[in-house]
């Protein structure tokens, strides 16, 4: 008795240790993203500045995520704070891997809120919902 519970003791242990460990590797990975020079966002998408904040959405065709849940909250962040205002980059990850790999992009969907200059503000991985956006591109 005392043997399995000293190995689901050890087990859970390991699990924690792991989940401690992946969560510090991103925010540190988010966070040197975020102090990246704002021309290499631009470089890196092929894209130039507008002087809008930008939305720069990761999706491939197969992923039904992006296009059920993730495409309608982009729209709905996009009317909601204007085309004038927003600029809405879609980037389709199975296609430009070499972009989706310079952003950190670890799942689809993500999503990265740009400043108008180009330096990353906030990094989404997974479904973002419409009023995080607006709130990430407001503060952009």
């Amino acid at each position: 008795m005392l043997d399995r519970l000293a190995l689901v003791l050890i087990v859970v242990t390991a699990v924690t240790l792991a989940v401690i460990i992946v969560r510090v590797w991103n925010r540190r990975r988010v966070a040197s993203l975020m102090h990246t020079n704002a021309a290499h966002s631009w470089d890196r998408l092929g894209e130039t500045a507008d002087g809008r904040r930008t939305l720069v959405s990761f999706s491939t065709p197969s992923c039904a995520a992006c296009h059920t849940a993730q495409a309608p909250a982009i729209t709905a962040a996009e009317v909601e704070l204007g085309p004038s205002t927003v600029r809405v980059i879609r980037v389709d990850a199975a296609r430009q891997p070499e972009v989706a790999r310079a952003f950190g992009v670890l799942t689809v969907p993500s999503t990265i809120v740009l400043a108008s200059t180009g330096q990353v503000v906030a990094v989404n991985q997974g479904f973002a919902p419409s009023g995080r956006l607006v709130e990430q591109l407001q503060r952009a």
